[in-house]
């Protein structure tokens, strides 16, 4: 009698399932039939207000019947996102491979827009794609909280033409995953990226003292090898798990719990959906004392808040650096005023982009 019922539930189950696919094509289907009608119209296919007003609508029902709220809204974010792919094509490139945290930055920016995810293997792949054209938009790491800024994403912005479009955080939780079945003493070996790596030290040295280390390009890239290896594990990203078919063997094993990594999102036209604004310039000095002091005290004299700054060999001559910046606020009065008092002191300013938060 209970199997019979358990095999009735999951008909029934199943039977839920085809009608929520059925629902979800007849939204595509609505949401493609108001675009057309849209562009004949020449109205903006993109109405943030009244997704707004959908999303809030979901959260009160989802709280009424008893549901996390989270879940949902990432639920219908994700319907939201089928539906305009219906319509239009949107390519997001992220520093791969699949399973990375750039991904889990892509997928929390991009998730309710319907864009097609694509994995490049370096941060100079993801920018070159964007800029041919190839990809609309890129996704890649600026500053890890614990390990400071990523440098080539620095050079990058400096040497390209691309805008800084909007930015995502996410919090870093590490596990050590390995094979299916693999035991924690049957590990020989573990492979990592070096920033990963520095965030365990003190996990290392207690769990896994003996056991090589060897470095890879990516967290992701380490899950995919290990899991395809005899007594090798990975420190990873729990979507690297489940991508790569991967157990996770210990879950958090970062030394420090708020651990994050702050992506940029880069291309040609600012993401109208961020909230509040930043803005983001890279500039050089004169090698003169009190250089960075004149540069920085329009900016103190009217309380912007500076967020971030950091400092980049220029890679031109010996000791001489060029300075990357972010700020609260971006078109106003006093952002521009401290704009234009900043490049009156400095011998170059280049100006990133305004954005906002996404995700």
């Amino acid at each position: 009698m209970g199997v019979e019922e358990l095999e009735r539930l999951r008909r029934l189950i199943d039977e839920v399932d085809g009608e929520i696919l059925r629902l979800l094509k007849r939204r595509a289907d609505l949401v493609k039939s108001i675009a057309e009608m849209k562009r004949r119209l020449n109205m903006p296919l993109i109405d943030l207000a009244r997704e707004t007003v959908v999303l809030t609508r979901v959260e009160e029902w989802a709280r009424s019947q008893g549901l996390d709220v989270e879940l949902a809204l990432i639920a219908f974010r994700a319907a939201m996102g089928l539906c305009k792919r219906a319509y239009r094509e949107l390519e997001v490139a992220f520093l791969g491979p699949r399973g990375s945290f750039s991904e889990e930055a892509a997928l929390k920016a991009f998730l309710g827009e319907g864009a097609k995810l694509r994995p490049i293997s370096t941060i100079r792949g993801v920018f070159e794609v964007v800029e041919r054209g190839s990809a609309d938009y890129g996704v890649v790491p600026i500053e890890n909280s614990l390990e400071g800024g990523v440098g080539e994403t620095l050079d990058l912005l400096a040497e390209t033409e691309l805008k800084v479009c909007g930015e995502v955080e996410v919090k870093v939780s590490l596990n050590l995953i390995a094979k299916p079945g693999t035991r924690l003493e049957e590990v020989h070996t573990l492979l990592s990226h070096p920033h990963a790596l520095g965030q365990c030290r003190s996990f290392l040295r207690a769990t896994l003292r003996g056991v090589r280390v060897r470095t890879c390009s990516s967290t992701a890239e380490a899950v995919k090898r290990a899991v395809s290896s005899q007594g090798v594990a990975a420190i990873g990203s729990a979507l690297a798990a489940l991508i790569h078919g991967g157990e996770v063997l210990m879950k958090g094993v970062e030394d420090f719990k708020d651990n994050y990594t702050r992506f940029l999102v880069v291309g040609r036209e600012r993401v109208e959906r961020g909230v509040g604004c930043k803005t983001s310039v890279v500039f050089k000095l004169p090698n003169t004392p009190g250089a960075l002091h004149r540069a920085l005290s329009p900016f103190a004299s009217r309380s912007i808040n500076l967020t971030c700054i950091m400092s980049r060999p220029t890679r031109r001559r010996p000791w001489e650096y060029m300075f990357y910046l972010d700020f609260e606020g971006g078109g106003d009065e006093r952002c521009v005023e401290a704009l234009k008092e900043l490049e009156e002191r400095a011998l170059q300013v280049k100006v990133l982009g305004s954005y906002g938060k996404l995700g």
